[in-house]
């Protein structure tokens, strides 16, 4: 009689799979950190401050041309052909993470979930609005996502729940200010201080396997984050 393969469950495959965090941010546009790597030093980062600098130009542009004489028509196809550009910036670091994912076995791409949906027209003429959740932010998740389909290589989401105040170490909650860094107040652990990018990236590697969930509840409901918050629709048609 033939031999009847194993099934294979979901178990399985998440037990065999490298799980690779990548933390989405400004300062670093990208940062992937294996779960398998023994601390946070391993992790690899792409800079974000040439995109940021270049969405703050054409901010800066998009408000003169508003101001003056050019039609709408105009200054929406002028807007169209500075998203194409930057969208394949961020195509080109979309595929460097993919480069550096494909040297691990069977390796996932674990990244937050979220709610912002990608609205370039949003962050340029709206004063009050936030460069990173308004644009660069789902857009680099939804980039990623594309750009990993074409390297066949899986991307998940992972409840973002205090995945830059864990500690990825011993998974105290610590100290994550307006700052680069994170501050592990564990006084029995030896993290310390840390690139709070390389940590949050950690951290979302490891949620993805059973039992490494962020246990932690806040008193003020008011500070939750949801673990069901829909992913960012297409960045795509017009910038409006």
């Amino acid at each position: 009689m033939p031999r009847v393969a194993p099934e294979v469950t979901a178990a399985d495959r998440t037990a065999t799979a490298t799980a690779i965090g990548v933390d989405l941010g400004e300062y670093n546009l990208y940062t992937a950190c294996p779960a398998t790597m023994p601390d946070w030093k391993g992790a690899y980062a792409i800079c974000g401050d040439d995109l940021c600098t270049r969405l703050d130009e054409l901010r800066a542009q998009v408000a003169h041309l508003l101001g003056s004489e050019y039609d709408r028509e105009t200054i929406t196809a002028y807007v169209e052909q500075r998203r194409t550009a930057l969208l394949e910036r961020l195509d080109d670091a979309a595929r460097t993470i993919c480069d550096y994912a494909s040297a691990y076995d069977r390796p996932v791409l674990v990244t937050e979930n979220s709610h912002f949906e990608p609205d370039l027209w949003a962050w340029l003429t709206d004063p009050n609005a936030h460069r990173g959740t308004a644009w660069l932010l789902p857009a680099a998740q939804l980039r990623l996502r594309a750009v990993a389909a074409v390297y066949a290589i899986e991307v998940t989401t992972v409840p973002v729940s205090y995945s830059s105040q864990e500690c990825h170490a011993c998974g105290v909650i610590g100290e994550r200010a307006q700052s680069p860094s994170f501050r592990c107040t564990n006084p029995d652990c030896a993290v310390g201080v840390v690139s709070a990018d390389h940590n949050a990236a950690k951290v979302l590697a490891q949620r993805y396997y059973p039992g490494q969930r962020c246990a932690y509840q806040p008193s003020n409901s008011d500070t939750a984050a949801t673990d069901t918050a829909p992913a960012p629709v297409p960045d795509g048609g017009s910038p409006q």
